[in-house]
């Protein structure tokens, strides 16, 4: 993604999740979400576009936001803060939308999905630039 604006891919990527996150899903309409026994109680057929979506925007906000190398983790910290931010806020506005709910647990998967992209973006920053690193 060389030349993109780390900013914009951030903020267009965390617009695309608010609006993924208001359309209707056609399984949660029909009742069972699941087939029994399959998965956990707790754990939703959208759990992992939860996970891989907060992640994903926890880590192009870290990157966005980090002005060098040894902020890595300041980065991160606000990468996390702002995408369980953005997670807590859906889930706010999906509870009067009559085909969303709120949950508490989809809040706390897009937290650790945010947990899991900015250290990751951390690890991968700081091998980059480490000595004898050619990339």
């Amino acid at each position: 993604m060389t030349g993109a604006d780390p900013r914009r891919l951030a903020v267009a990527f965390a617009a695309v999740v608010v609006v993924a996150s208001l359309v209707p899903v056609p399984s949660a309409a029909s009742g069972s979400a699941q087939p029994d026994g399959v998965l956990p109680a707790w754990v939703g057929v959208t759990t992992a576009f939860h996970l891989v979506g907060y992640a994903i925007l926890a880590a192009l906000v870290t990157r966005a936001v980090r002005r060098a190398p040894h902020r890595r983790v300041a980065a991160a910290a606000l990468g996390v803060a702002v995408a369980t931010g953005v997670g807590f806020g859906v889930e706010l506005v999906q509870a009067p939308v009559p085909w969303r709910s709120f949950a508490w647990s989809d809040a706390a998967v897009n937290g650790v999905g945010a947990v899991v992209g900015a250290g990751i973006d951390v690890l991968r920053s700081a091998g980059s630039r480490s000595p004898g690193h050619r990339g």
